[in-house]
C-alpha cells in the first residue's frame, strides 16, 4: 500500500487527507476526486478565454514558454500535477493551463482578501472568494507526503495546491491572493512557486525564497509565523517582489487584489492601453478602500476578524456574495491565532468550527471515508 485517503468533514467542508508517496498519493487523490476534478474544470469561468488565447501565436510562445520554465525548476511538482490528471483520467495539458491561468497575462478577475495583525497576538485571516458553482467541490486538503513535511491547505479540485490558504507543520500560515500581470515573464507558475513554498521551515526562509524564486504571474501572501508571531506580505508579481512585514507593537495590514508596494506595479496596463482588467482592478480597489478604513482594535481577536471579513460586502465590507455584477462568493473566511496557535473556519453557509494549528495540519483524528492504493 503506497497511499490512502480518508475523509471527514469541518465547517460544513469536506476535509480529505492523503498520505504516502508522492506519486502514488497524487494518483489516488485525482481517482478519489475524479468527479469534483472534472465539475470545476468545466466550471471554470476563464476555461474558454485560456483555450482561445493559447491558440494565437503569441499565447502559444507564452505558454511553452511558462511550461518549460516550470518542469524545468519543479519536476517534482509538475509529476504532482501529472498524476493528479492521470487519476482523473484528464490529460495533463488541460490541468496544466488551468494551473497556469494567472502566468499568461490573460485576464483572471479578482479573488480573496487576506488581514494581518501583529500585537499580543498576531493573526492571519483569509477570505477564500470563488466562483459560486464551485461549492461543493471546494475543500479542505491535508497532505502528508512521504519525506515532506504535512501541509494542509484549501483546495479547488484540479489544481495543485498551493494557491489559496496553507498552514505547515513548521508553524508557518499563510494566504495568497490572485495579482493579474499584464505581461508576464517567462518563469515558473506561480502555483508551483506557492507549492514549493511548503516545505520552507521558518519565517525568513518561507519570505527569502519568495524573494528569490521568482513566477511568471503574480500572487501576493501574507504570512504569519506561529513561533515568533512574525507576519509580512510578500507581493510577488513577474520576476518583482516587495516584502511589507509588520512591526510588532500593534500593526494592521491587508491586501486584496492589487499591487500596493511595487513602484510601477506590473499589474497596471500601460497608460492608453485598453485592458478588461481595469474594472476587476477596480472591485479590488473598492474591497481595499474598506479596509483602509477600518480601525482594528486595540487588541482583535478572531470575532473581530470574522466581522471584518464576513459581516458584509462592499461598500462597507469585503464580504462576496455573487449579487449583482460580483460573479464571486466569499466560500471560506478563516482566522488563524498565531499565539495561541488555533484556527476559526467559517463555510460559505455558516456553519463554522475552531481546532488547533497543530490538528488542522495534521488532519482529523477519525474519518468517515476512506481509500487505498
Amino acid at each position: 500500500m503506497n497511499a490512502r485517503i480518508d475523509e471527514t468533514t469541518v465547517a460544513g467542508l469536506r476535509w480529505v487527507v492523503v498520505t504516502g508517496e508522492r506519486i502514488a498519493a497524487f494518483t489516488l487523490l485525482g481517482e478519489y476526486a475524479r468527479a469534483s476534478i472534472t465539475a470545476v474544470q468545466k466550471q471554470l469561468p476563464e476555461r474558454e478565454g485560456l483555450q482561445v488565447f493559447t491558440r494565437s501565436g503569441r499565447g502559444r510562445r507564452i505558454l511553452a514558454d511558462v511550461a518549460a520554465a516550470t518542469e524545468q525548476a519543479y519536476p517534482h511538482l509538475a509529476a504532482e500535477l501529472r498524476a493528479l490528471a492521470a487519476g482523473a483520467t484528464l490529460p495533463y495539458e488541460d490541468l496544466l493551463l488551468a494551473n497556469l491561468r494567472g502566468d499568461l497575462g490573460v485576464d483572471d478577475g479578482t479573488g480573496c482578501t487576506d488581514l494581518a495583525w501583529r500585537g499580543t497576538s498576531s493573526f492571519i485571516a483569509h477570505n477564500e472568494d470563488g466562483a459560486p458553482a464551485l461549492d461543493g467541490h471546494f475543500m479542505l486538503l491535508t497532505l502528508h507526503i512521504d519525506g515532506d513535511l504535512p501541509v494542509t491547505v484549501q483546495w479547488y479540485p484540479g489544481f495543485l495546491p498551493s494557491n489559496t490558504l496553507a498552514a505547515n507543520a513548521a508553524g508557518l500560515v499563510w494566504g495568497i491572493n490572485h495579482i493579474q500581470v499584464t505581461t508576464p515573464i517567462a518563469a515558473p507558475g506561480r502555483h508551483f512557486v506557492a507549492r514549493r513554498l511548503q516545505q520552507c521551515t521558518t519565517f525568513t526562509d518561507a519570505v527569502d525564497f519568495l524573494r528569490t524564486h521568482p513566477s511568471a504571474g503574480g500572487f501576493a501572501y501574507t504570512i504569519g509565523d506561529t513561533h515568533t508571531g512574525r507576519a509580512a506580505v510578500v507581493e510577488t508579481a513577474a520576476g518583482r517582489h516587495a516584502v511589507r512585514e509588520l512591526p510588532p507593537d500593534r500593526a494592521f495590514e491587508w491586501h486584496t487584489n492589487h499591487i500596493r508596494f511595487m513602484p510601477d506595479p506590473p499589474d497596471r496596463a500601460p497608460a492608453g492601453a485598453a485592458t478588461a482588467n481595469l474594472g476587476q482592478r477596480d472591485e479590488s480597489l473598492a474591497r481595499g478602500r474598506v479596509l483602509e478604513n477600518i480601525t482594528p482594535a486595540l487588541e482583535p481577536g478572531v470575532d473581530w476578524f470574522d466581522r471584518v471579513l464576513a459581516g458584509s460586502p462592499v461598500p462597507t465590507g469585503v464580504h462576496r456574495t455573487a449579487a449583482g455584477d460580483d460573479p464571486l462568493a466569499t466560500l471560506c473566511t478563516t482566522v488563524t491565532n498565531l499565539t495561541d496557535q488555533t484556527i476559526f473556519i467559517r463555510n460559505r453557509h455558516d456553519r463554522t468550527a475552531s481546532l488547533s494549528l497543530a490538528d488542522f495540519v495534521a488532519g482529523p483524528p477519525s474519518t468517515e471515508r476512506s481509500a487505498t492504493e
